[in-house]
């Protein structure tokens, strides 16, 4: 039962491995009743929007570099790393907010970190610098603590972030878009969503069954 399970979900699984991706796009759509606020993956080349759980975001051997000094402690140094600027062979991992300016306080949207998956071989960063060398950290998970939770994105934002982790494996990973509205500070929260990261060597067969019965099973989209 499991391997059917598992081979049913991998059916719809699209692996990303190269190429603009905007790995968080948040999506508020107030034309539609009720209103809409989702969380996905879009991916440039193609235009397609994918739900996280159906993606696999492949970080291939060429992202393998040495690390930010100060990141040393977390990410060891030299780790896989995806970069803020576009390169050959590799993922171009963006993050976006999409929708009217005007409804959310400070016109920002948060991307939160909900929980990091508890077989999570290493640790993973999201990092990039600003125009004087200052290093910025969005956010920061040790195996299955996450230390560093939220980062904020403007509406009507694209920005890109250097993705790092510091071993091979499968990483998994619960977020969620929130946004406060300006008219009665109500909290609207998108569906928590499962995104998985594969960070070369390729997982097993049994890996690949057991993350297709984690996405039909307890990592399923929620509400909470």
């Amino acid at each position: 039962m499991l391997q059917v399970l598992g081979n049913q979900h991998l059916s719809a699984v699209t692996t990303l491995s190269s190429g603009h991706v905007d790995i968080f796009e948040v999506h508020y759509d107030s034309a539609v009743d009720p209103a809409e606020f989702a969380l996905h993956v879009h991916d440039h080349d193609t235009g397609g929007h994918l739900e996280p759980a159906n993606v696999i975001l492949q970080v291939n051997e060429s992202s393998y570099f040495s690390s930010p000094g100060a990141l040393s402690g977390v990410l060891g140094s030299s780790a896989y790393i995806l970069p803020a600027s576009q390169e050959p062979d590799m993922l171009y991992g963006g993050v976006s907010a999409i929708g009217p300016a005007g409804v959310f306080q400070s016109n920002r949207i948060t991307i939160r970190m909900v929980s990091a998956g508890s077989l999570n071989p290493g640790n993973f960063v999201l990092y990039r610098f600003d125009g004087s060398g200052n290093l910025q950290i969005g956010l920061q998970a040790r195996g299955a603590g996450v230390e560093i939770r939220q980062f904020t994105v403007p509406v009507g934002g694209h920005e890109h972030w250097n993705w790092g982790f510091s071993a091979p494996g499968v990483y998994t990973y619960e977020f969620q878009g929130v946004g406060v509205k300006n008219t009665n500070l109500s909290v609207l929260e998108t569906p928590v969503e499962l995104f998985t990261f594969q960070v070369i060597p390729e997982p097993s067969t049994g890996t690949l069954l057991l993350l297709g019965w984690v996405g039909l099973g307890r990592f399923r989209k929620r509400k909470k």
